[in-house]
């Protein structure tokens, strides 16, 4: 059996915002997947807070994570029903900033029932980014302790991508946050970049250290500003 992961150790400081990065197949995605207890590990261990992830019960870890990935499952509900599912006693108020936050607010404003709207089974009456846009609103609404954005800016357009990349800013410092990202011009500001090569991280920093001594994440860079 190949090995995935080899001597893979680092750690995440709470409040922190931190991204991954790499080329398809480096690893990003299965490490946010081992986080979130989505794959179990062979060897080693992953720990919150000093506690072995094989500790927490599923509601535990449900309760302290909120995953966002870049197809994300929507519910044959309305639009207010699929965000209640994150935090089902939250108030109109505290919905309304979520929707504001995920730019969904222009969307939902122009449908003739607004946010009792009902998108079909899977969501089939969205589109791919406005999918995604709910899915981050439901992640903003439920506030975790721990985020987890896997790539999940990927469908929206340069706009909505600036829009989401700003409320992700706002919330630095009072959430920890792990961002595999589409597009490294939208983890700028995070506390520290993780760049993946064929499973192992060969290098840390931020993304100006990054950019300035690191010739592939520069190259990386440059190839998707084009």
């Amino acid at each position: 059996m190949n090995k995935i992961f080899e001597n893979l150790s680092f750690k995440i400081m709470p409040n922190t915002t931190v991204a991954f990065v790499g080329k398809s197949g480096s690893g990003k995605s299965t490490i946010l997947n081992l986080m979130s207890k989505m794959y179990e590990v062979d060897e080693g261990k992953v720990l919150i807070d000093g506690i072995n992830i094989n500790d927490f019960d599923k509601q535990s870890l449900r309760n302290n994570i909120s995953l966002v990935n870049q197809f994300p499952y929507i519910f044959d509900m309305t639009i207010k029903e699929n965000l209640l599912l994150a935090k089902n006693d939250a108030t109109d108020e505290e919905i309304a900033q979520a929707i504001e936050k995920a730019s969904l607010s222009e969307f939902i404003d122009s449908l003739p029932k607004k946010i009792d709207t009902k998108v079909g089974e899977s969501g089939i009456k969205l589109s791919g980014g406005q999918k995604q846009r709910l899915a981050i609103a439901r992640a903003f609404l439920r506030n975790s302790p721990i985020i987890i954005f896997d790539e999940s800016t990927s469908s929206l357009d340069n706009f909505a991508q600036e829009d989401i990349k700003h409320s992700i800013d706002q919330m630095k410092g009072k959430s920890t946050i792990v961002i595999v990202a589409h597009r490294l011009s939208t983890i700028r500001n995070v506390d520290k970049i993780f760049f993946l090569d064929n499973g192992k991280i060969v290098d840390i920093g931020t993304f100006d250290e990054l950019f300035e001594n690191n010739v592939k994440f520069k190259n990386m860079f440059y190839a998707e500003n084009l």
